[in-house]
């Protein structure tokens, strides 16, 4: 076989690899769109949060608003550090993102604060979004109050039931353009099967260790963009999850992901000593 020939059978190979690879769908976060922001388009119908309520933020008040620059949610889980999606900040230096709590009108009177220090979990895989944790170092402690308290922290390999119901909450898109998105909102959705959630996802390679998933099989209630880094918490008010992905929100069959708190509970206390 002559050079020439096995150099192209080489290439048309390394075009097929290459061609494989970039033809994988890839999860999508749940910041909003950018562009979307600039000239307030409102998102696809398929894009939007359904099915949640307005609530007080002393109903939630370990939920935290983020600008890093773009719009997440956050929770609070001492005087001092707040836990987010790594997605919200990988691209932002600490010293950019605000923080906003106690409040539950974005636009309304809003405690602003600034982040010293930024630790994004080093397994972190920007691909999947496998391991998707970041903690966020106040400047200064604050003093609780009944609109500022930490969320409940799980154990370290804690398990929670299949359908039991967890409340995720945020300022993320809604599905009524009508519904204004600067009032905290709050969805409930029961907890998902791993491995049903895992084969629902197989177009995106499923869900890793580090993801839980909640969510509806019919859809119609869901987190989505604008609550990227928020809570998903149980009905004894332990922090479950972190919004993290899905396809689209709301979408029968395609519950939301989050990350798996339990699954990095010791990789918080390290670096927190929460």
């Amino acid at each position: 076989m002559s050079v020439k020939l096995v150099t192209f059978l080489l290439l048309q190979t390394a075009v097929a690899v290459l061609a494989g690879v970039l033809s994988i769908p890839q999860p999508v976060h749940r910041q909003p769109s950018l562009i979307n922001e600039l000239f307030r388009q409102p998102p696809r119908l398929d894009d939007r949060i359904v099915g949640g309520q307005l609530i007080n933020i002393t109903d939630a008040p370990y939920q935290v608003f983020l600008e890093s620059p773009e719009y997440c949610g956050g929770s609070l889980i001492s005087k001092e550090w707040i836990l987010t999606a790594a997605h919200c900040t990988w691209d932002s230096e600490a010293s950019s993102v605000l923080v906003l709590l106690g409040t539950t009108e974005i636009l309304g009177n809003m405690h602003l604060l600034k982040i010293k220090k930024k630790v994004e979990h080093e397994k972190h895989n920007r691909i999947n979004l496998d391991y998707d944790f970041t903690l966020l170092q106040l400047q200064e402690p604050i003093e609780f109050d009944e609109t500022k308290q930490p969320v409940k922290l799980p154990k370290q390999g804690q398990e929670f039931e299949d359908g039991e119901m967890c409340y995720v909450s945020g300022w993320g898109d809604t599905r009524n353009t009508e519904e204004s998105d600067e009032f905290l909102r709050q969805v409930q959705v029961p907890l998902v099967n791993q491995e049903e959630c895992n084969k629902k996802y197989n177009r995106y390679n499923g869900v890793t260790d580090s993801m839980i998933c909640a969510g509806y099989p019919e859809g119609g209630k869901d987190s989505c963009k604008g609550d990227s880094g928020g809570p998903l918490v149980n009905g004894d008010g332990v922090l479950v999850g972190v919004v993290s992905w899905g396809h689209g929100c709301g979408v029968s069959n395609y519950p939301g992901v989050y990350g798996r708190v339990s699954h990095v509970r010791e990789w918080i206390r390290e670096h927190t000593g929460v």
